[in-house]
Parts: structure tokens; sequence; C-alpha cells
């Protein structure tokens, strides 16, 4: 949510500022504002309310959407690295990102293409860290279940 509330807020004032310069009208580019923060925050509140995270003997599952369901399931013999990331934010509001590495890459850049690391991630969790103890268990209990 508060990502969504920076990331309109930008958005409104730049439009904003333009509106008022080329429409020449306070009002219009107020109300045009106001609109896209709020259509944004809306747009958030939905996004993280139809989200959904599951933590089984097995496996883990990510579901999420805001028209149509998706779902994301990752085995744990799948995983080779689990992670926390906590910033600022998180610190204050007391969540964190869980990040699961399964050795999948991507390709991100547009004029120089390179590639990186793709982490499945549980957004804004509580308690992050014993999110993170809980998986690392069983990551540790499946290793040893294969040998």
């Amino acid at each position: 949510m508060i990502n969504a509330f920076f990331v309109s807020l930008t958005i409104m004032v730049i439009l904003g500022v333009l509106l008022f310069f080329f429409a020449n009208s306070l009002i219009l580019a107020v109300v045009i504002a106001a609109v896209i923060l709020i259509t944004g925050l809306v747009l958030a509140n939905m996004a993280y309310s139809r989200t959904h995270y599951a933590i089984t003997n097995k496996r883990v599952i990510i579901q999420s959407g805001i028209i149509g369901r998706d779902f994301r399931s990752i085995d744990y013999d799948r995983m080779q690295n689990v992670s926390v990331d906590v910033g600022i934010l998180g610190v204050i509001f007391k969540v964190g990102t869980v990040k699961i590495f399964t050795g999948e890459m991507e390709t991100v850049g547009g004029d120089r293409p390179r590639m990186q690391a793709k982490y499945d991630k549980f957004n804004y969790i509580p308690s992050p860290y014993d999110v993170l103890k809980m998986l690392q268990t069983h990551l540790s209990l499946r290793k040893e279940e294969l040998r």
C-alpha cells in the first residue's frame, strides 16, 4: 500500500502540474490528480487483499490476481535459496518480503539486456524472519528425506 501511495502520488503530481500548465485549470488538475491517487490506492488494496500464501510440508503456494486467479506452486526440492528483504518502511510497519530463488533467470533492460536472478516473493509479510525460519526448517527436513 505504501508503494502504491508513493507511485500514485508521483503520477498525480506530474499529471497535475502538466494539466495545470497546459489546460490552465487548477480545478481540473486537482480532480484528475485525486482520481489517479484514489484509483491507485484502490487497485493496490484489491491486489493486496486478493493475494494469499500457504506453506505446506512439501511446497509453498502463492495465489494472486484481481480479476483472474494465478497460482504458483514451488516444491521445496526446487528451492535453492530463501532470503528476507526488509526496507525502512518494512521496519516501520513491521513487514518484509520473503524471497525464494529456484534457479530461474530472467532478462531485464531494454537497450542493454542482462540476466538476473528471478525470485518468487511473499510481499508484505508480518514477521518475515519467522517465515524464513519456517521455510529453512522445511528445506532442511526435505533435504534430509532425500538422503
